[in-house]
């Protein structure tokens, strides 16, 4: 094992006696969220331990994460994104006020970003944290959807392990929050006790949000093809066909087949 991962799994033992003393305090959270820089910072680091320490599944467990970071620093929406070859794809969403499915999750989730594309992709590419905000120029159609719906800043960072990106964490914000030394150097340890704790469970984040059998059948559908004929085509069952739609919906927020069809589309998820 080289240094750099024996001071990885260091960061990641220190953070289980963190969370067990959380456990043991369990409104330290509530006590150390406040609006000083370096209290919020030590309320992330405890999210981060509580959620790792209570980890009961890939989705409630990457949830937990993000709402504990988002809250703990003061922001109101998160992402994870985890790299697929050439590209990062959206594996996790949280928002503090939910409100349906607006049109910056949904950009988001059907999301492919390669490396240095907004910011997430750059926090990929540079390996650290990144900032993004509204008045950078020319600003994606994700953003702009962002800036819509009330949001003002965001910050990025990798999830490392041994050299290697795991994830990247992106937390949206009302306000505009300071990348800060301190700040940027918190981040960087948070993402390397993700790392550790991800690392060996990689497996369990293969699975994006909307796949490419769901994108390869709306790009069927829109051809005009029926449900009996894009089975045949691909070789698979109806029913198989139906589930894939069904979830397909629910994911890009479209009530039946033609509102996915068309919102696959305006996305450019299918041409």
């Amino acid at each position: 094992m080289g240094a750099k991962e024996s001071e990885g799994r260091a960061a990641y033992v220190a953070h289980r006696l963190a969370a067990a003393q959380a456990r043991r305090a369990p409104s330290s959270l509530q006590r150390l969220t406040t609006s000083d820089p370096a209290e919020r910072e030590v309320a992330a680091h405890i999210a981060v331990a509580e959620a790792l320490a209570a980890w009961d599944g890939v989705d409630s467990g990457l949830e937990r994460l993000l709402a504990g970071l988002g809250e703990s620093l003061e922001f109101e929406a998160g992402v994870l994104w985890v790299p697929r070859g050439d590209r990062l794809r959206p594996r996790a969403f949280w928002q503090a006020t939910p409100a349906g499915p607006g049109e910056f999750k949904v950009m988001t989730m059907t999301s492919r970003l390669r490396p240095g594309a907004e910011l997430p992709g750059r926090a990929w590419q540079q390996l650290e944290p990144t900032r993004l905000s509204r008045a950078d120029s020319s600003p994606p159609p994700r953003w702009r959807a962002a800036v819509r719906e009330g949001f003002r800043e965001a910050i990025a960072f990798p999830v490392m392990w041994a050299d290697e990106v795991i994830a990247v964490v992106e937390l949206v914000s009302r306000e505009e929050p300071e990348l800060s030394v301190r700040l940027s150097r918190s981040l960087v340890a948070i993402g390397s006790v993700l790392g550790g704790f991800l690392a060996d469970r990689r497996g369990i984040l293969d699975e994006p949000v909307i796949t490419d059998r769901q994108v390869e059948i709306l790009a069927l559908a829109a051809q005009g093809l029926s449900r009996d004929q894009i089975a045949a085509r691909l070789g698979v069952s109806p029913s198989t066909v139906k589930t894939h739609f069904e979830n397909s919906y629910a994911r890009l927020g479209a009530k039946n087949r033609a509102a996915a069809v068309a919102e696959a589309i305006r996305l450019g998820l299918v041409r």
